[in-house]
């Protein structure tokens, strides 16, 4: 199945060549830093937050509870096929950080649903 996820990727640049978007979300993804947010600072509540990277999208809730992220709910992912990066909502809990390493075979959707919490949490600050 990796092979389809990179077959798909590959149709999705060469899409570029006929001005349909090209591989301009790949490199954008690529170059996105997430940003340390100090969770404690956080004020409690539910914040939704999401990004968009051509091919991938997510859309999450954050629960913070007391200077902790209580849960963090996965509204909405669009990506390639055979991608684990929602694994990646148990790591940040885990961790209480959004200093977490990405899923292995999933980094670009692990980025954009890192940069959807850390767009979630600083609705908070």
């Amino acid at each position: 199945m990796r092979m389809l996820g990179r077959f798909i990727l590959v149709l999705a640049c060469a899409a570029g060549g006929l001005g349909l978007g090209g591989c301009s979300g790949l490199e954008e993804i690529e170059s996105l830093t997430v940003e340390h947010i100090a969770v404690s600072d956080v004020r409690d509540g539910r914040y939704q937050g999401s990004q968009s990277n051509f091919p991938v999208t997510a859309k999450v809730r954050v629960s913070v509870e007391g200077g902790r992220i209580t849960g963090i709910e996965l509204l909405r992912h669009f990506h390639g096929p055979d991608h684990g990066a929602d694994a990646i909502l148990g790591r940040v809990l885990a961790e209480q950080s959004l200093q977490v390493d990405a899923v292995t075979g999933a980094t670009y959707s692990s980025r954009v649903v890192l940069k959807a919490i850390e767009a979630a949490l600083k609705q908070g600050l």
